[in-house]
């Protein structure tokens, strides 16, 4: 009973396919290899792939895979992936749980590009995401009456946290961190708080694709 699914049905195929890539995507975190550009630029491919995937077994799917839907959908979790990622790679590894006293030049310019690279996967999000509360939900009494609304609401209120935590260290905590090791630990818990509502948001769009929006019903 368990193959037939798998293999008939769009949505058994789309999620083998998700458990695949997934394997292949932690093989090569595992895998260390001298060519980091290759690495890189495999691993973003396979993330593409994942966040194509997953998306086809949301409501996006049901507009087909090529759809304008499922494009947008597809950089939607992306982008959620990549902010919630960067963020917590930055506040529970790169700065981890140790009190260090200063940021080397390495570690100046990779939060930079974390903060930037979580700037653009925000704008990314805030248009697929309107995008989608557009099609999905339609009026503001579908936004308060309905519990696909509702989690979209949290989901939101999340992300304007995730923002505001984001925004303070982007403007405030990074400058001062370079010059204050006092200023570099509010900046690891600001991180580390981030990436605990960025994984709230993860579960809310986890949510919304089990959960039937008002346009379809």
């Amino acid at each position: 009973m368990v193959w037939p699914m798998l293999s008939a049905t769009d949505y058994g195929r789309a999620g083998s396919l998700t458990v695949v890539v997934m394997s292949l995507i932690f093989a090569l975190c595992l895998y260390r290899s001298n060519h980091h550009r290759n690495h890189r630029f495999a691993l973003l491919i396979l993330l593409a792939i994942f966040a194509a995937t997953r998306a086809s077994m949301g409501h996006a799917g049901e507009a087909g895979f090529w759809s304008i839907a499922m494009a947008v959908e597809t950089v939607h979790l992306w982008s959620i992936g990549l902010w919630a990622g960067v963020v917590a790679v930055s506040g529970w590894q790169l700065l981890g749980m140790t009190a260090r006293d200063k940021l080397n030049i390495d570690d100046r310019h990779y939060l930079e590009r974390m903060s930037h690279a979580a700037m653009y996967a925000v704008i990314a999000i805030a248009a697929t995401g309107i995008y989608n509360s557009w099609f999905r939900v339609g009026t503001l009494a579908n936004l308060q009456n309905t519990s696909y609304g509702i989690t979209l609401l949290v989901k939101i209120a999340l992300v304007v946290v995730a923002i505001v935590l984001g925004g303070y260290n982007k403007y405030i905590g990074l400058p001062a961190a370079v010059r204050s090791p006092q200023a570099l630990k509010h900046v690891r818990m600001v991180l580390q708080m981030e990436s605990i509502v960025l994984f709230g948001v993860l579960a809310a769009a986890a949510m919304l694709t089990v959960q039937q929006p008002p346009s379809a019903m």
